[in-house]
């Protein structure tokens, strides 16, 4: 059974919304492969979670038209997984000795998705340097005859790596530099927000307000998957409710229940803002990740690009610190912190 939350996600580009640079980008690249009936060229998508990296991937493969094969980066361990991954390739229209194209038509180049591609191991991306450049890749093999393994260059099927990451930086350089399409997604501003939350609905076949769809808009931190699991929740509200929809009621007690406040900041929002404004001097990322008892990437990822949106907190070279609004937000007086600096 397929989770609802698949149902929301766009099937082609034109359902694609926001990112305008990137689809642009994208839809140039289809246009070109199609024409030339070659393979989408290579692609790296980096930003944070839930602005539609997998969606676009997806995508991409629809307007292709070929195979799609996800996997996640640590799964794709060594020499061995990598191949087994490779082996699943359609290589249908190839001469199976040689490599070379026998049959045009039958050529389906597939999509291999790799989400948090900066999981994998050095040698593990150095592997797939000629695969990404020529379409051939040096490993082992055991000679059927001798029972002896040797390293050769083998060829492989045409197809297309999609590598998905918010850590683009812990990647190899050259590895990176293979890449043709190297993109970086933003979050979505409010009226995009509204325009997903529309489009979500109606896949889900949700009957809500305008006014809730703003309301939820608002506080989705500019991420689509936050917004679509606060429509489900709002949606599980007006049942429990025994509202025939979802209005602006249901989407504030879902609020209060989530414990989302009115600048859409979590529990553990303000559970980091609380511990700066007690502080107030400068903290390293794990200081401040210990102290609320979370892990770096989810204060790094998660918590503190909404933070750093409203100027509630600020990122130094000195560490985290909390902002004038960040305080008063918190209900802190000023004359508490007097002495210290601290920035507007």
């Amino acid at each position: 059974m397929r989770h609802e939350t698949e149902n929301v996600r766009p099937k082609t580009l034109e359902d694609f919304i926001g990112q305008r640079n990137l689809a642009r980008e994208i839809r140039i690249a289809l246009t070109s492969a199609t024409l030339r009936r070659d393979a989408f060229p290579h692609a790296i998508l980096s930003g944070a979670p839930g602005l539609g990296k997998t969606s676009l991937a997806e995508v991409i493969a629809n307007e292709m038209k070929v195979p799609f094969f996800p996997v996640l980066g640590a799964s794709v361990r060594d020499e061995g997984t990598l191949k087994n991954l490779l082996a699943k390739l359609p290589s249908d229209g190839y001469n199976m000795a040689t490599g070379e194209i026998e049959d045009l038509d039958k050529i389906r180049p597939a999509i291999i998705f790799i989400d948090e591609i900066h999981r994998m191991k050095k040698p593990v991306t150095e592997l797939l340097h000629t695969a990404l450049e020529d379409f051939k890749i040096s490993m082992k093999m055991k000679n059927p005859l001798t029972g002896r393994s040797n390293t050769g260059l083998y060829w492989i099927p045409k197809f297309t790596l999609i590598g998905a990451t918010n850590y683009l930086g812990d990647l190899p350089k050259p590895f990176v530099d293979r890449f043709m399409i190297q993109a970086s997604f933003e979050t979505y501003t409010e009226e995009e927000m509204v325009l997903i939350a529309r489009n979500s609905s109606k896949a889900i076949g949700l009957n809500i307000t305008e006014e809730a769809i703003a309301d939820i808009a608002a506080k989705s931190r500019g991420v689509p998957r936050i917004l679509n699991r606060f429509l489900l929740r709002a949606r599980d509200v007006a049942i429990y409710s025994g509202n025939q929809g979802i209005d602006s009621k249901c989407v504030m007690e879902m609020f209060d229940i989530q414990q989302i406040d009115e600048l859409g900041l979590t529990k553990l929002d303000r559970r980091v803002l609380e511990y700066l404004g007690e502080v107030i001097r400068p903290l390293g990322l794990s200081s401040v990740a210990q102290a609320v008892g979370e892990d770096d990437g989810t204060i790094e990822n998660i918590v503190e690009p909404w933070l750093l949106k409203l100027r509630l907190m600020v990122r130094t070279s000195q560490g985290r610190q909390i902002t004038e609004l960040g305080l008063k937000h918190m209900g802190h007086s000023l004359e508490e912190n007097s002495g210290i600096r601290l920035i507007a």
